[in-house]
This record gives C-alpha cells, sequence and structure tokens, in this order.
C-alpha cells in the first residue's frame, strides 16, 4: 500500500467518527509521534472498555496518568526480576520436557507439539511464578489454574461492556448468559488471590523476612516501590504518586495479559521460522554450544543469568526476526491534541525517500503501522520478507535500526516488560534447540517450500496476533 502511493504516511477518514486518519510506516515520523507528548497521546477509547475492569492500569491511562504507574512500575522490572524469570524458565522447560520424553514415538524420535498450547502453559507457569512468587499463601497450582481461566476468558471480558455482562445476568439467553457468569466468576477469584496476594507481600516486605524466597518476584518489587513512596513525608504528594492495591492488582492483570500472549505467540512463530529453516537452528545451537559444551544446565540459579543471557545474541535476534515478521499487535493508535505538521518522506521519481511535510489538524487520528515499518525495505532492505536473524546481530560495519523496530512498542510508552520477553523468550529457544530438531509436521514435508512457508506462518488477529496452524514437530538429538 505505501509502495503504492509512494509514502511513508497515507490518509484515510474514519466514517463512523467522520475525522482523518494518518498511516504511519515511516519510523522517524513515528519517533516524533511517539516522544512528542504535548502533541500526541494514546486513543483512550480503544482502551476505555475492555482494560479498565480491575482498575486503572499502566496500559489504560493517559500520559498525566501513566507517569505516576511508569514511576512505581519501572523500577520493579530490574535484573532481579529477570534473574528469577531465567530460574523459573529453566524449571518450567525441564518439567515440560519430562512431559515430552514420555509421548515421544520411539520409533522415529518424533514428536508433534502444538507450539501455542505448550508455549501458553510455559508462560503462564512462569509468570506465576516469576510474578508472584512462590512461596505465598495461595498455592501456586491454584493460581496458575485461576490465571489459566482468566487467559481463556480474557476476550469477552476484555471486548464487551460492562452493560453486556449485567444484562445477561438479568436475562437468561442459553450458551451465552452461563458463560459470561463463569467470565465474571473466574475475575472475581483472580481479584481476590490478587489482593490477598498484594496484602500478604506488604506485610513480607514490612516484617523484612530474611529468609523469604520470594527474591526478585515482580509483586513484591512492585509493591516495596510503592511502599518506598508511602514512606515520603508530604501527604499531598505521597498520594499523588503512589498506587492503590487496585491499580497495582490492575497492573499485575495486564503484565500477565501482555506477557504471557506476547510471549505464547513470539515462541510459536519462531520455531515454525526454525522448521523452515534449519540453518538458522544449526547456528543456534552453534552458539548454545560455546555457552554450554557440556550441555544446558537444568538446575540453575539466578546468577546465571547474568553470563548465559548475553552471550545468547543469535538465539535473541531470532526471537526478534520472528517478532519483525509477525508482531504481536500490527498497530498501535494515537490521538492528535492540536494542530501540527509531521515531517515524513515520500518515493521520488527514481525510488529514493525525500522528505515532506503533512498538517494534521487537532482530533485526527495516527495509526502506526508496525506491520508495514518492520517489512519497510528502507529500514531493513530488499530482502525484508525474509526470515534473517542476523538482522539484529550488530557488527563493526552494521548496527541494527533500532527505531524501525516495534514489536515492544516504542518511545516513552514502550513496553516495560521487554527484556523479561526476551529472557525468558530466549531461554526457552536455547533449551529447545539443544535438546530437539525442529522440523515441519509430517504431512507438510512433500509440499513445495513456499507453501509451507505460507501454512506455518499465516495468522489472525485476535486478543493479538496468533497462529493459525501453530504445529511443529520436535526430534531429539543424538
Amino acid at each position: 500500500m505505501y509502495d503504492h502511493y509512494g509514502s511513508g504516511c497515507i490518509s484515510s477518514v474514519l466514517a463512523s467518527k467522520s475525522r482523518p486518519v494518518f498511516w504511519l510506516a515511516d519510523a522517524q515520523a513515528i519517533k516524533v509521534v511517539a516522544t512528542d507528548k504535548a502533541t500526541f497521546d494514546k486513543d483512550m477509547d480503544f482502551y476505555s472498555n475492555g482494560m479498565l475492569f480491575f482498575g486503572p492500569n499502566i496500559i489504560a491511562s493517559d500520559t498525566s496518568t501513566w507517569k505516576r504507574h511508569r514511576m512505581i512500575s519501572n523500577p520493579a522490572f530490574n535484573e532481579s526480576v529477570n534473574g528469577v524469570v531465567w530460574k523459573e524458565t529453566a524449571k518450567a522447560v525441564k518439567n515440560w520436557f519430562s512431559e515430552l520424553d514420555s509421548r515421544t514415538n520411539n520409533s522415529d524420535g518424533e514428536i508433534s507439539i502444538h507450539t501455542f498450547d505448550s508455549f501458553s502453559t510455559l508462560a503462564l507457569t512462569i509468570f506465576a511464578c516469576a510474578g508472584f512468587g512462590s512461596d505465598g499463601a495461595t498455592p501456586i497450582t491454584e493460581l496458575r489454574e485461576t490465571l489459566r481461566m482468566a487467559f481463556h476468558h480474557s476476550a469477552a471480558r476484555t471486548s464487551l461492556p460492562d452493560w453486556v455482562f449485567d444484562l445477561t445476568n438479568r436475562i437468561h439467553i442459553p450458551f451465552l448468559s452461563p458463560y459470561l457468569r463463569k467470565t465474571i466468576g473466574v475475575y472475581e477469584a483472580l481479584d481476590q488471590m490478587c489482593m490477598k496476594a498484594v496484602s500478604e507481600v506488604r506485610a513480607d516486605v514490612l516484617l523484612e523476612k530474611s529468609n523469604s524466597t520470594t527474591g526478585g518476584a515482580l509483586l513484591r518489587n512492585l509493591v516495596k516501590a510503592n511502599m518506598d513512596v508511602d514512606g515520603e513525608q508530604d501527604e499531598k504528594e505521597r498520594g499523588q504518586r503512589s498506587l492503590t492495591d487496585r491499580e497495582l492488582v490492575s497492573n499485575m492483570f495486564l503484565f500477565f495479559i501482555a506477557g504471557h500472549e506476547t510471549t505464547a505467540n513470539a515462541l510459536s512463530f519462531v520455531c515454525a521460522f526454525l522448521a523452515l529453516y534449519p540453518d538458522v537452528q544449526r547456528k543456534i545451537l552453534d552458539e548454545i554450544e560455546l555457552i554450554w559444551p557440556n550441555g544446558v544446565p537444568e538446575d540453575v540459579a539466578e546468577a546465571e543469568y547474568k553470563n548465559a543471557f548475553s552471550r545468547l545474541t543469535y538465539t535473541t535476534a531470532a526471537f526478534y526476526e520472528a517478532l519483525r515478521l509477525i508482531p504481536i499487535v500490527s498497530r498501535l493508535g494515537r490521538m492528535v491534541l492540536k494542530d501540527t505538521v509531521l515531517r515524513t518522506y515520500r518515493l521520488n521519481g527514481i525510488g529514493d525517500p525525500e522528505p515532506y511535510s503533512v498538517p494534521m489538524k487537532e482530533g485526527s487520528e495516527i495509526m502506526i503501522d508496525m506491520a508495514a515499518v518492520h517489512r519497510n525495505p528502507i529500514y531493513w532492505g530488499a530482502d525484508a520478507d525474509e526470515f534473517k536473524p542476523e538482522r539484529f546481530v550488530d557488527t563493526d560495519t552494521y548496527r541494527w535500526p533500532r527505531d524501525a523496530f516495534l514489536a515492544f512498542s516504542t518511545g516513552f510508552r514502550d513496553c516495560i516488560g521487554r527484556k523479561f520477553a526476551a529472557v525468558e523468550g530466549a531461554n526457552v529457544l536455547a533449551r529447545i534447540i539443544r535438546r530437539y530438531e525442529i522440523l515441519v509436521p509430517k504431512r507438510l514435508r512433500d509440499m513445495p517450500f513456499e507453501e509451507q512457508k505460507a501454512y506455518l506462518s499465516k495468522w489472525r488477529p485476535f486478543v493479538t496476533n496468533s497462529p493459525v496452524y501453530p504445529e511443529v514437530t520436535f526430534r531429539r538429538r543424538s
């Protein structure tokens, strides 16, 4: 579309609201939109219905409210949490491998993997432990099951307004009413668990229990950061900066939905690409064998994270490359707060970009077209549609285009859990590749490569972009 019009910005009209919409595939213009707080902000209409049922949070907030949430949340996503993520990922993958061993077909050593289901379960377990800790009064298995149910009901809870739930509760509608009542019940149970966990962690921090195993758990860090603000002398300033328990719970749920979905889908897509590109698997395996020549350790300490993750350069690059080709969210909306002029580019007669200015009126909408930026040959080269993890590996003569990679959003409101996801994703990939060869499903092996690729990389929009056919085959390495 952008090639057809020869521009990094194209415009349309949103008929339902009779206002112009500007679509951007220009990374530099997007950087301006994402950083100029006075001129551009989130379109809150999208978030007001579906993201506030637990209360205000860092995602569904305008810039002024966002600052307060970010101030508490930012220090919570620290290196201690990443260490916990690393350790809990290793434990979860070890248990998963034990389950796979019991299912392996001994005749050929192959096992069919439903990638989204498998990685969804892994991500859920990891978040339950790294997010909430493992020594709380609520058993981790009970919390994990409630989180699982909440995820399965998340589409209904986030997309339907409250009046639909109220109506179906008063008027019985076959099938729909029971389902929505169950949805409300699941979220009420999760709310109670999370509020209890907040109180428990606060008491733990107040008592300064030296033997606590919650360590760097995310919730503990959030509560502690909030308590540090609560300890300030100025009562007025304290009230303007700290979060309520309701807001802490709302943020934890949003972190769960965002991180759980992102990781499960990203790992599903990267496994599909690795099945299609065995040479990339070989390069990942070479990297892993340099780091762990005697095999990936099954039982790890949090301290191993700092030594190992920084060396998984190519493995992390493969994770990012899958997110470039199929971002978990295709577009993000912004509102124009005042009349402005945005500098972007258009292609001249020989196909080179040249600058030009686009006037925008207050009330206009901007669509940050992440999918288009990620395949824009200006930033990623003529082979932008190909799977090449090398794009994300810096060399002496090349630095990959940070501003053109929007998988974790961009600007001052970028994804706070970016490293959390990368640590988890790279750790899972490294352990899989060291133990298994990833293959295309048996029934696809007689197809031409391009047909295999079209099948395995097909996706659909849901809460996030999800694979249509989330399946590969694992074969145990000798």
